[in-house]
């Protein structure tokens, strides 16, 4: 039977290998970790020895840190997904807290552990689970490669419950406002925005040689969408008059703007130039992504098929009728059309 203790200001196990020898682990620091967790993750141990998993494990399961370079090699350089940096930030403040424990020592009181550490920090719950979702793919991938035989510990914990989707409209006096108040190229970038439905990353990084004005279409290719797949977006008269101002401007430059030599630069810029005019204008709680629903929403108000949405912005049906029509206002609209055959 194994034990739970403190040394210092350290929570510890204590358990038996097969072989008869002792194994002792520091689970975390007394204040973060709890005995209640630490003996649920002594439970997991026993259990792998027990079924005579823990050799087979520890002979092949690498350290969260070595599978971390793998992982991220490959998100970068195989698969090559957009979201690379946003990956590596996650896998960072996972390593910082596991980095030197094996993959089979990673049980779901750990990822507890590392979901209250994180809260503790003030750190929202909306970045927690977007990491947690990198850390529970880091497992998969560790485990299709039989690099980490166990149960995926992230999966196991489960994620937190987040209820806040908000829904934002921008108003034709806030635009107005926002426009005034904003620099020429912010207001180009927004005003791109709101006729196209397209998505900060896909506006911002927008390139010439995906622009046909002779054909009236933005080509955004599958590399540069959320969902991996080429859009066609159609350019109507206020987005061609920008891209054309934008066009005696470019000076041989491929990106339709250039606020900043890095994407990580430009997300920056947009973000505080964003919030900057926001205020001027005493808009209150408008984020960059309420310009996407905007579009939609206008849209759907404007009586567009959903399908014809679906495609020019790259959002699925059953989520603009989920999130991005007013419910309420088309339901009722929907029972008023009933009143006309009574």
């Amino acid at each position: 039977m194994g034990s739970v203790f403190t040394r210092g200001k350290s929570i510890v196990i204590e358990y038996k290998l097969p072989n008869g020898k002792t194994k002792r682990e520091t689970i975390g620091k007394t204040g973060i970790v709890t005995k209640t967790m630490a003996k649920q993750i002594l439970k997991e141990k026993e259990r792998q020895v027990k079924l005579g998993q823990y050799d087979m494990l520890e002979a092949v399961s690498p350290t969260i840190a070595e599978i971390s370079t793998e992982y991220l090699d490959h998100q970068e350089n195989v698969k090559q997904i957009r979201s690379y940096a946003r990956s590596a930030q996650a896998v960072s403040h996972f390593s910082e807290l596991f980095g030197a424990k094996k993959l089979n020592e990673i049980s779901a009181s750990n990822i507890d552990i590392y979901k209250q550490r994180r809260l503790g920090e003030g750190v929202k719950l909306n970045t927690i689970v977007r990491d947690l979702v990198v850390i529970r793919h880091l497992f998969n991938y560790a485990y299709n490669r039989k690099k980490f035989l166990g149960r995926n510990p992230v999966s196991e914990s489960g994620l937190p419950q987040i209820n806040d989707k908000k829904e934002r409209i921008l108003t034709r006096v806030e635009q107005e406002q926002l426009l005034h108040n904003s620099t020429p190229e912010l207001s180009a970038i927004i005003r791109l925005a709101l006729n196209t439905g397209m998505r900060r990353d896909e506006f911002l990084f927008l390139k010439w040689e995906w622009v046909s004005l002779q054909e009236g279409l933005i080509t955004l290719p599958h590399t540069h969408t959320k969902s991996n797949k080429s859009r066609k977006v159609p350019i109507n008269k206020v987005v061609r008059k920008i891209l054309l101002e934008k066009k005696l401007q470019s000076d041989g430059n491929n990106n339709v703007f250039h606020v900043s030599d890095t994407m990580s630069g430009s997300r920056t810029w947009l973000q505080r130039t964003f919030r900057k005019a926001c205020k001027q204008a005493g808009i209150e709680g408008l984020r960059i992504h309420d310009l996407k629903h905007t579009a939609i929403t206008r849209m759907v108000e404007a009586g567009i098929p959903l399908i014809d949405i679906s495609k020019i912005v790259g959002t699925s049906i059953k989520l603009i009728v989920d999130r991005y029509s007013h419910q309420k206002e088309s339901l009722k609209k929907a029972v008023d059309i009933l009143a006309n055959y009574s």
